[in-house]
């Protein structure tokens, strides 16, 4: 019998199109709100901009006004189904919900979803979580779709470490440093810390017996800007406090 992780149904594929022009790919996965399901990605994904500079991510400058979003189908495990989600009102006002004091400082979104009967959203918040202890040099698992969706429907699990001290973020600094060389495709997947048999817990003590235990770090926007080809291959992740923050404070993008 064939085990699939939990996590691997976490992450989602999605393609950035405008009308029926594929853009550009990405990963995401779905949060449970009080009242409905949310689709977490980048600001850059959905906006089609650098939220550095504002400056068009493609050459034509153009702008994605829906994403196909490859869910899992119900009952049929490694199974995809796209289903199209609109981006924009018919006003041409942004669906997403951006970080209700940071804005696209915060390079994630929450864009709100309807219920769909032949797919099911395994929330990654709804997943087990253990407090794991978070600390500089442990390593990480990037969960994404560096080369679009597979013949598998499962993501890559990349493999990096914190390179950062995480506690100081978001306080000190919003974003933390994953050391890990990424690919197109993989912004906006979850980061956990995985640990085996023995777990290292907050507060330093020790937990035993459960098989696995996972923490829920947070999201990947792909890697520093350099322009140096031998550049530290630092990535960026903003944690996972800021997505609830997101998804409670419901403030739609100003773009």
């Amino acid at each position: 019998m064939i085990t699939i992780d939990q996590y691997s149904l976490a992450a989602l594929p999605i393609e950035m199109h405008f009308n029926d022009t594929h853009l550009s790919q990405g990963t995401g996965f779905v949060w449970s709100g009080p009242d409905r399901s949310f689709l977490i990605t980048n600001w850059h994904n959905v906006s089609g901009r650098n939220p550095n500079t504002g400056k068009h991510l493609s050459p034509t400058a153009a702008e994605p006004n829906r994403l196909r979003v490859w869910f899992n189908a119900k009952g049929e495990m490694g199974s995809k189904l796209g289903k199209f989600v609109a981006l924009r009102t018919e006003a041409g006002e942004p669906n997403w919900f951006v970080h209700p004091q940071h804005g696209k400082n915060v390079d994630v979104v929450a864009l709100p979803l309807t219920s769909f009967p032949d797919v099911e959203m395994y929330p990654i918040n709804k997943m087990e979580n253990t407090n794991l202890q978070l600390s500089v040099g442990m390593d990480v698992y990037v969960l994404g779709y560096p080369y679009g969706l597979g013949g598998a429907g499962f993501p890559v699990w990349k493999r990096g470490s914190f390179a950062t001290e995480p506690e100081i973020s978001p306080a000190v600094q919003l974003h933390m440093f994953i050391d890990t060389a990424s690919r197109p495709g993989m912004s906006g997947s979850p980061v956990i810390r995985r640990s085996w048999s023995t777990h290292l817990l907050e507060g330093n003590s020790i937990s035993m017996g459960a098989a696995t235990g996972t923490r829920f770090v947070g999201v990947y926007s792909g890697r520093m800007a350099a322009a140096d080809p031998l550049d530290a291959q630092l990535g960026v992740a903003w944690p996972a406090s800021l997505v609830s923050e997101i998804v409670s404070g419901q403030k739609r993008d100003d773009l």
